[in-house]
């Protein structure tokens, strides 16, 4: 029994799509690009993921992600070891230059972005694409 549990384990999470045995993501998932780069966000908020969904139906992007950042992938965003917080994601028309910039800038010095800056909203940042099904 003891080598079935794990191997039990393993086909449930093929089968449900989990990662790692986490729970489905609750929510709208979107790739965005930045510069060749590209990052995962969360949103919860409906009002947001309509209009979100809107633009990309449109093929119409205008707005910049932004929104507070934390340490961990959230269980969402590998393989970046930070994650955008999905309650405080928003679409903003303009932003400090601060918070700007590439994954790969958070990433290098992780610390420093997610202690001083505490937000990321990359200016060239595009949501391309709905990486899951809407629920």
């Amino acid at each position: 029994m003891a080598r079935i549990l794990p191997l039990l384990l393993l086909m449930w999470t093929a089968i449900t799509g989990c990662r790692d045995g986490a729970a489905p993501i609750d929510g709208a998932l979107y790739r965005v690009e930045v510069s060749g780069e590209s990052f995962h966000v969360l949103l919860r908020d409906s009002a947001t993921i309509a209009d979100v969904e809107s633009r990309l139906a449109a093929d119409v992007w205008e707005g910049i992600v932004n929104g507070e950042i934390a340490h961990g992938d959230g269980g969402f965003n590998e393989p970046w070891s930070w994650h955008m917080i999905p309650e405080t994601i928003a679409l903003a028309d303009f932003t400090i230059e601060l918070c700007d910039g590439r994954p790969s800038l958070v990433e290098a010095d992780l610390a420093y972005w997610v202690d001083t800056v505490g937000r990321f909203c990359p200016w060239g940042g595009r949501i391309v694409e709905r990486v899951n099904e809407p629920q």
